[in-house]
């Protein structure tokens, strides 16, 4: 009885490590496309990309990066108002308190954007 009852949680175990990693998989598949929205000040698609991948954005807002820099900062480098604006307003503002996005913008050129203004109200 023990040796079953072992077996199963090995099983389940195994089962939900590949259940995982696949939905892992899927919602990278689905946000494919979010920095060339990004890049394009696209928000509708924008929009569509994070509500077809049933995600919430300040939940996936850390492991996405483009270029190497952070959604907020990839908009603000590429001009993207709109995109920034709108990812600014749904992120909570205790992360920028504490992520040193506005800083950066000031130090690099781009205190005057509307996104930098957004940070800055919140």
């Amino acid at each position: 009885m023990k040796t079953l009852i072992a077996a199963l949680t090995l099983v389940i175990g195994f089962a939900s490590a590949s259940f995982t990693q696949t939905a892992q998989a899927a919602s990278a598949d689905a946000l494919n496309g979010i920095c060339e929205n990004v890049a394009a000040d696209n928000k509708s698609r924008f929009r569509k990309k994070l509500k077809e991948s049933g995600m919430k954005l300040r939940d996936i807002y850390t492991g996405i990066s483009c270029g190497g820099e952070n959604l907020v900062r990839y908009a603000m480098t590429n001009k993207a108002e709109t995109v920034g604006s709108y990812i600014v307003k749904r992120m909570p503002a205790s992360h920028f308190a504490a992520s040193g996005d506005l800083d950066w913008a000031n130090t690099s050129g781009h205190a005057n954007s509307s996104i930098a203004t957004s940070i800055a109200s919140r």
